[in-house]
């Protein structure tokens, strides 16, 4: 019980925390993966945001591409909240819910973005085909903790950093799995590294952030 509560440390932030989480500092709005990530949706007309925190991409967002029509969902109920609160006439935007549940979910989207979600999942395979199965156009996954070689090819490593639980993948199972094992099979993988740094505070500061292009 102790570990599954560490796991979700975020679940009992203070209002203040839960204000500025990855809206401010070294990782916040303008954030160059953020960027990145907004340029690949030029010629997208609507975007899934894949935990989409306290709305901080939906800020972005809406100030370079108006045009973009959102949806939000993110698995804690906080941040949502916190969401809704701060973009009152948008609220409708911004949904509690799991990415294992983006079935029940109505409308279709170009894009799907998922941004430093996977790190914290055991096992990506699922989330990302269920990700990739609403994406009408392209996936967009964005790593602070991006694949890398491990030794003897094992699918994960995990470690515990500050009341979570994060994982790197090994570099070769995962773009394998994007070539091969998504149903159907991508027309395009395109990969964009060197989109900024994570939080210098952490470990893995010194680490580059990524992104996966996932084109159908």
């Amino acid at each position: 019980m102790r570990a599954t509560r560490l796991k979700e440390t975020w679940r009992r932030f203070t209002p203040a925390q839960v204000r500025d989480f990855l809206r401010v500092g070294h990782e916040g709005r303008d954030h160059p993966s953020r960027l990145k990530a907004v340029e690949l949706l030029e010629g997208m007309s609507s975007v899934l945001d894949v935990g989409c925190g306290t709305g901080v991409m939906f800020e972005l967002i809406r100030e370079k591409r108006p045009d973009l029509d959102y949806l939000g969902i993110d698995v804690t109920a906080q941040f949502v909240a916190a969401a809704r609160e701060r973009f009152p006439g948008e609220a409708a935007r911004f949904r509690e819910g799991s990415l294992y549940d983006l079935d029940r979910l109505p409308g279709e989207f170009d894009a799907v973005l998922c941004r430093h979600i996977l790190e914290h999942l055991p096992d990506y395979m699922p989330a990302v085909q269920r990700m990739y199965a609403r994406a009408r156009r392209k996936l967009i996954l964005v790593f602070y903790l991006p694949p890398r070689p491990l030794r003897l090819r094992r699918k994960r490593d995990e470690r515990f950093e500050r009341g979570f639980y994060t994982h790197t993948y090994d570099l070769g199972r995962f773009v394998d799995h994007l070539l091969t094992g998504l149903i159907p099979p991508p027309a395009q993988v395109r990969i964009h590294p060197r989109q900024g740094t994570s939080d210098p505070n952490f470990a893995w500061g010194d680490r580059e952030n990524v992104i996966y292009e996932v084109i159908r």
